[in-house]
């Protein structure tokens, strides 16, 4: 089977091939034409000698007549192996476009989409721009290859309703399969125009109200087929959605005039413009989400305490952004309405909820599909080992550090999490995960206490834990075997389990001589916005003649940097991390071809026919020395009916018909909703 590359030289060179096709097909139709007028000549010119009974001159003429039936007859035969071979070769390149298509929107497109997902909770992707500058170059190629292929099977249509009429019905046989192959690369190209808008840039997966957000939707055929001067001041719009509306509308159940928002964006709308690189976008930069209307929580005698209820409102409700291009003519395609989807996302209105709406946003982006199709998005568990990747590359996104969570770490994590009795290594579910007590003596889950963590990581310890000098996830039983251990007298830094986001300070003391371990009361945010880590230790009587931080590190020397820092620079707590959503476009109704196929040899062709500058004539041809117009008058003035055609050709004439029928392609992996061209919804992921 050819591979990708060599799928895209074919067609390239195919779309050539009927070209070349057209042309031969367009010079032996007038040749054809001639000949039949010559016929005509002759007969008449027999007629008159036989009235005149010039017996002398009938033998010649006749014979002459004989040999212009011959030519015109295996001309005909030409034209009718050139008509089959054009519709066959067109047919080819709509099974090419398919193919194609389906590997750039099912795997190219889907795997990207898909990185962009995992990107938002730190899994790298690096070549996220660059790769989707290359996906937009295939957009572009099957759309140009599309569009000269519709061309070519439009034009060959004309030619063949001016073209004399045989009883064989041989050109109505033709103009059946031009039919259907027009039919196919229309649901092709409505597919590619609407799937190619996707979310380049995705918005934060938790959204806070009064809080801008950033975004951009990219149409990915750029400027092909002559979109630029349909989009001329074409806004692209965005409202906030429920995610059940938004998956109701992925999957065709909901019309997108149907959709209700629930909230209320500033700068809800922007301009689709074409930049330098090539990009057809629209860039949200200065828009807010300024309000939200969360659905109300149970009744209070369905809720088992107070806590239930903030889960309820912040994290058991998702919404999507929803973009939508205003319609836009292409062609005689008709017009499209053309949107898209955001990644599920949660909105907050109280910092409160962010811890809840963050494990949430964090589970989905891991382990759901980036396609809302999929009825089994909500993935109710996952093993220890796909979570533990998740938790290192959050860890890492959530706190900007650049030391990873190790091995040791993972393992502390794991013991955590893990059920003791959870002896056969089952999946974690999501409850054990974001929402039951971690411990039966605590009140909190394990990502409540491992969020919070990250919060003081990233906002007062970033420099403690990337110089090593943050055990951290340790317990407290093996820090004071640790520390017992020492050769010196040492201190530790850890992680409270008992407190959310506290570090604890341990310590060893000498008592009658004994080594005794020590463990301070662990301090909070709070608690070092008041007076820092270094401070505390610098301060704290009992660390006075304690020199080495476990496991060797000088003390003073690591104060010494927290000295000069302050001298330079206060602690300046930032915020959040960045992070989080897909696509989905639809077309609206789509202008039949019937009748208003444009015709090549028409003056205004051009402009009734091709959007952009697709078709490059080729000048390879010895084309006859008769002009288009000229062409079109005498097809239309030969006025010849297939008797007398069939009578011009002589009695051994026999026209065949095509021999196989055009081989059906497969166009399965289209969304059903296209099989009506009038009604071209399309709901892409």
């Amino acid at each position: 089977m050819l591979g990708y590359g060599d799928l895209k030289t074919a067609l390239v060179d195919l779309t050539k091939e009927c070209q070349v096709l057209w042309e031969e097909n367009k010079d032996m139709q007038g040749r054809f034409v001639n000949d039949l007028s010559e016929l005509q000549r002759f007969q008449m010119a027999i007629t008159h000698l036989e009235t005149e009974q010039r017996h002398d001159q009938l033998p010649q003429a006749r014979q002459s007549m004989s040999d212009m039936q011959r030519r015109a007859s295996q001309l005909y035969e030409q034209l009718t192996e050139r008509r089959i071979s054009l519709v066959k070769k067109l047919n080819d390149g709509v099974h090419r476009i398919a193919i194609l298509q389906n590997q750039l929107i099912s795997e190219r497109l889907f795997e990207w989409k898909n990185q962009q997902k995992l990107n938002q909770i730190g899994v790298p992707f690096d070549v996220r721009d660059s790769l989707l500058d290359e996906i937009q170059m295939e957009f572009e190629m099957l759309a140009e290859n599309n569009w000269q292929l519709r061309t070519y099977a439009c034009w060959q249509m004309d030619l063949l309703r001016h073209s004399p009429q045989l009883s064989d019905n041989t050109a109505s046989t033709h103009m059946t399969n031009l039919s259907s192959v027009l039919e196919n690369l229309t649901k092709l190209l409505c597919m590619l125009v609407s799937q190619s808008f996707v979310v380049a840039v995705q918005p934060d997966p938790v959204l806070k109200t009064q809080h801008k957000f950033i975004a951009e939707v990219r149409l990915l055929i750029g400027d092909r087929l002559g979109i630029k001067q349909h989009l001329v001041n074409t806004n692209v719009t965005v409202k906030i959605i429920a995610e059940e509306e938004a998956r109701m509308l992925s999957t065709g159940q909901l019309s997108e005039k149907d959709i209700k928002t629930v909230g209320s964006i500033s700068n809800d709308f922007e301009k689709l413009t074409l930049d330098e690189k090539g990009h057809m976008a629209a860039k949200f930069n200065n828009s807010k989400l300024t309000r939200i209307a969360h659905r109300k929580p149970p009744p209070k005698g369905m809720q088992n305490d107070a806590k239930s209820a903030i889960v309820q409102t912040a994290t058991d409700q998702k919404y999507a952004l929803l973009f939508h291009i205003t319609p836009f003519q292409l062609g005689n395609l008709g017009k499209f309405d053309v949107w898209t989807l955001s990644l599920p996302l949660m909105v907050t209105v109280h910092g409160s909820q962010d811890c809840d709406a963050q494990g949430v946003i964090l589970w989905q982006r891991a382990f759901s599909s980036v396609n809302r199709t999929n009825m089994g998005d909500d993935v109710a568990a996952a093993s220890w080992q796909d979570l533990s990747h998740v938790l290192r590359h959050k860890f890492s996104l959530f706190t900007g550090a650049h030391r990873p969570l190790n091995d040791s770490d993972l393992g502390y994590l794991a013991e955590k999490l893990i059920v003791p009795s959870n002896i056969d290594n089952k999946p974690i579910t999501f409850h054990r995960f974001a929402k039951q007590n971690l411990r039966d003596d605590v009140n909190f889950s394990f990502w409540e206490w491992f969020f919070h963590i990250m919060q003081l990581i990233k906002q007062k310890l970033l420099k403690f834990w990337d110089e090593g000098w943050l055990i951290g996830f340790i317990s407290k039983h093996d820090a004071s075997q640790r520390m017992m251990m020492a050769p010196f007298s040492t201190f530790l830094l850890r992680f409270s389990d008992t407190q959310t986001g506290a570090v604890s300070i341990g310590f060893v003391c000498e008592e009658d001589g004994m080594k005794v371990p020590f463990h301070l009361s662990p301090f909070t945010i709070k608690d070092l916005d008041q007076l820092s880590l270094a401070q505390r230790i610098a301060s704290c009587p009992q660390l006075k003649d304690i020199r080495y931080l476990y496991p060797d590190i000088d003390k003073e020397e690591m104060l010494r940097f927290f000295e000069a820092e302050e001298r330079h620079k206060s602690d300046s707590p930032t915020g959040y991390i960045q992070s989080e959503i897909v696509m989905v476009a639809k077309t609206g109704k789509v202008a039949s071809f019937g009748g208003d196929s444009p015709s090549p040899m028409s003056n205004n062709s051009r402009l009734d026919w091709s959007p952009g500058e697709v078709i490059q004539r080729s000048n390879s041809m010895d084309m006859t020395d008769f002009t288009n117009d000229e062409l079109v008058t005498m097809l239309s003035q030969s006025q010849l009916e297939s008797t007398n055609v069939e009578n011009l050709l002589g009695a051994g004439f026999r026209p065949q018909l095509p021999s196989q029928p055009l081989q059906q392609v497969d166009l399965s992996f289209i969304d059903p909703s296209f099989a009506n061209p009038y009604n071209m919804t399309h709901h892409p992921e």
